[in-house]
């Protein structure tokens, strides 16, 4: 039912490798505003409202951190607008804390949306051949917290169905310490017998063959093609200078003329992307009567 997970491996990568790119690239307000919104719409789309809603909360608290401290710290900028504890608030300084905030939501939201569509299956496709040992460290790494936060979840459940928890503050940390150290000792078991299990099957070997459903279709071609026609004109584009403005000691223009509204144009397109797909496919599947 999802357009983008059914993509070829290297397709979701290379897609993930240029829109993130670009984020870290680009610091200009319109370029991470659509990067933020088209990361959002996406999480959306895999996660559902109330996934999605969670992320949002935890990324706008550090968004408004950002904002609201930068200019509280950094009083550079010509634009004065008032003073607060003895100290003078910038416009520059206010527009460079939005922006900062901006680009580290919209990565933590990407960052999500890959972790959610790039399993550790597809990563050991890609790069198990070329370098087994890395390939498989960082899988495991990726998966450590979402795995972690499950096998706490059912410690929790099994603990309470068999020993409540005391309401008191010594029952609290006592049941805080007796689940860190379930969880602690479950994991090491886990990555002791993955490790086993992962010698046992010949993994790393060069002459070790491996299986997989993955498979290269005209459909992967011409996705793959449209995202490196975007990212190469939005590279083309930010090598001549948009994409990106300065705030001290004064904030340049927002729209740099026809050259930067096309780069917002393209580089939109390539943010909202995964979104408009899944869209799609969500219409196809309820049109013919499959979903509710």
């Amino acid at each position: 039912m999802r357009y983008f997970e059914n993509l070829h491996p290297i397709c979701i990568f290379i897609y993930f490798v240029a829109v993130i790119g670009m984020t870290l690239a680009c610091f200009h307000p319109i370029m991470l505003l659509l990067s933020l919104t088209g990361a959002f719409f996406f999480l959306m789309r895999i996660k559902g409202g109330k996934g999605a809603g969670m992320q949002l909360w935890f990324v706008s608290s550090i968004f408004l951190f950002i904002a609201v401290a930068n200019p509280l710290v950094n009083h550079r900028g010509v634009t004065l607008l008032g003073m607060f504890l003895n100290q003078w608030i910038t416009l520059e300084a206010i527009a460079y804390g939005l922006t900062a905030g901006m680009s580290l939501a919209a990565l933590i939201l990407w960052f999500g949306c890959y972790s959610e569509v790039m399993t550790s299956e597809k990563f050991l496709y890609l790069f198990g051949k070329i370098a087994p040992a890395s390939a498989l460290l960082i899988s495991m790494a990726l998966q450590l917290v979402p795995k972690l936060n499950r096998q706490l979840g059912e410690i929790r459940e099994s603990q309470e169905m068999l020993r409540p928890a005391k309401k008191n503050f010594g029952g609290k940390v006592g049941t805080a310490i007796r689940h860190t150290s379930t969880l602690v000792g479950w994991s090491l078991e886990g990555a002791v017998e993955q490790t086993d299990s992962m010698k046992a099957r010949g993994y790393g070997l060069k002459r070790r063959t491996t299986f997989h459903l993955f498979h290269f279709e005209s459909r992967d071609f011409r996705f793959l093609c449209g995202v490196l026609i975007l990212f190469g004109i939005c590279v083309i584009a930010r090598a001549f200078g948009h994409g990106t403005m300065e705030f001290y000691p004064r904030m340049d223009a927002v729209i740099t003329g026809q050259s930067g509204i096309v780069l917002y144009i393209l580089f939109g397109v390539l943010a909202y992307l995964p979104a408009i797909l899944e869209g799609k496919e969500a219409l196809v599947w309820r049109y013919y009567g499959l979903t509710k």
